[in-house]
């Protein structure tokens, strides 16, 4: 009886002592599980996506060196005998995504060195010139120019939700993992109980075939028992050490260490929530709507594309020639352009297919949503119909164990005042944790039920 004792108690200031609570099993898998850091790491790779679809409306820089020769001795029609021309171009352009403009600012340079009859001349040639280009009609406003973009920062937002359900599904699994290992700390003990039990009882039925006060199939049944009670003890162990490690891999316990500390028993108050306007606004609605959007997006652009493409061009420019560099610089003659330029897509068919493409696939996204509606509102109210069920289960689970603990304390009475048999008292402590062990099922299952549901509702990561 007192080695029994000293386990239970050692069992007992080891699950109070080292335990750790579901709320701080939680907290350190999504501080240093490597899948909360990938989640992490996915949405900082998003936001730089969405970053770099904004690229284009940088400066782009151009520039450029040239050399030529020409010989002109023997053409009639040169009025040179030699020709050597360099230079340079640079340009610098930018577009304008609020209005689908363009600006490019153009500098080029050049010298050319001519021999005519031995008289060698030199003249500087430079330009400065500004161009400006903006969509009147097809374009406009840069509508085409910003889908890229666009479509990145809705994907940014959608990358966003669904790496939240990713995380609430792969803790509420984690958790029911939390679940299960509370649950086999309990049968552990309640499986250790039976075969101490079983252990007594057998050694009972021994002395007692000893005395020939039973028969030997009596004695055969308990030793039977007593055989299932050490595999259902040695089972439970097994369990039990598998979950410990399991669970102390995802947070960098020592397994040793990995107790819990959970009253599967505890009732919980649930969420009252107006399931159909929760629906409409689930993680799972929201990222159908975002798929929604971006072919919206998509499908404004392709009817866009079917519009006349109608460009108003202003420039203005001048030029200077000297031979000599810097005078060519002041010595400038001045020039401007203004003008609309229009083009037509005649039977433009992959833009006709494009938007044919994007209806169809909004309708498809719309029969989604109305599907998963359904889906989603039959999942919860069978959740809450389940806990409703499991809660009353509990109740009644919670009266089988009184009502076994008040056999076993009328045995208990009865074989004081040597009015039964201790065989007797045992079977009604073993009657108990079979009791126990069922009601300690449905808590399982009852607490499982409650991370189901909270998942369900978007509330897990709350």
């Amino acid at each position: 009886m007192w080695p029994r004792i000293l386990y239970l108690f050692c069992v007992f200031y080891s699950l109070k002592v080292g335990a750790i609570t579901m709320e701080e099993f939680s907290s350190e898998l999504m501080k240093s599980h490597p899948y909360f850091l990938q989640q992490t790491l996915s949405e900082k790779v998003s936001i730089i996506d969405q970053k770099d679809s904004l690229v284009y409306s940088d400066w782009t820089i151009q520039a450029g060196a040239s050399g030529s020769y020409a010989s002109g001795e023997d053409q009639s029609s040169k009025l040179y005998d030699d020709r050597y021309i360099t230079g340079y171009e640079v340009s610098a352009a930018k577009k304008y995504p609020n209005t689908g403009s363009s600006l490019t600012l153009g500098h080029s340079w050049n010298i050319t060195d001519t021999d005519v009859s031995s008289v060698n001349t030199n003249l500087n040639s430079n330009s400065f010139s500004v161009d400006y280009k903006r969509p009147l009609r097809q374009n406009k406003g840069g509508l085409n120019d910003r889908l890229v973009a666009d479509i990145a920062t809705i994907d940014s937002q959608s990358k966003q939700i669904s790496l939240q359900e990713q995380s609430e599904n792969y803790l509420a699994s984690k958790l029911k993992k939390f679940i299960d290992l509370a649950q086999a700390q309990e049968k552990e003990k309640l499986y250790r109980d039976q075969f101490e039990l079983s252990k007594e009882q057998l050694s009972l039925a021994e002395k007692k075939f000893n005395q020939s006060l039973i028969e030997k199939t009596t004695l055969l049944q308990e030793q039977d028992s007593y055989a299932r009670a050490d595999q259902q003890w040695l089972q439970s162990r097994l369990d039990l050490a598998n979950l410990q490690q399991e669970l102390s891999s995802l947070i960098g316990m020592n397994t040793n260490n990995m107790t819990v500390e959970l009253d599967l028993f505890e009732r919980q108050a649930i969420a009252q929530i107006d399931t159909a306007n929760f629906v409409t606004k689930s993680r799972t609605l929201q990222q159908l709507d975002f798929d929604k959007l971006k072919l919206k997006r998509q499908l404004v652009t392709y009817k866009d594309k079917n519009k006349a493409n109608v460009n108003l061009t202003m420039g203005i420019a001048s030029q200077g020639e000297h031979d000599k560099f810097f005078k060519s610089l002041s010595n400038r003659d001045y020039s401007w352009n203004v003008g609309v330029d229009l083009s037509y897509p005649i039977n433009p068919v992959k833009e006709s297919l494009d938007i044919q493409r994007a209806e169809i696939n909004i309708a498809q996204i719309d029969a989604q949503k109305s599907e998963k509606v359904i889906d989603l509102e039959q999942q919860i109210s069978f959740l809450v119909s389940q806990i409703n069920l499991l809660n009353e289960l509990m109740t009644i689970n919670a009266k089988q164990v009184q009502l076994a603990n008040q056999k076993i304390a009328e045995e208990a009475i009865k074989y004081k005042e040597a009015r039964g048999q201790k065989s007797l008292l045992i079977s009604a402590q073993k009657s108990a944790n079979q009791a126990l062990l069922s009601s300690l099922q449905t808590a399982t299952n009852y607490q499982k039920t409650i991370i189901d549901y909270q998942a369900s509702i978007d509330q897990l990561l709350d």
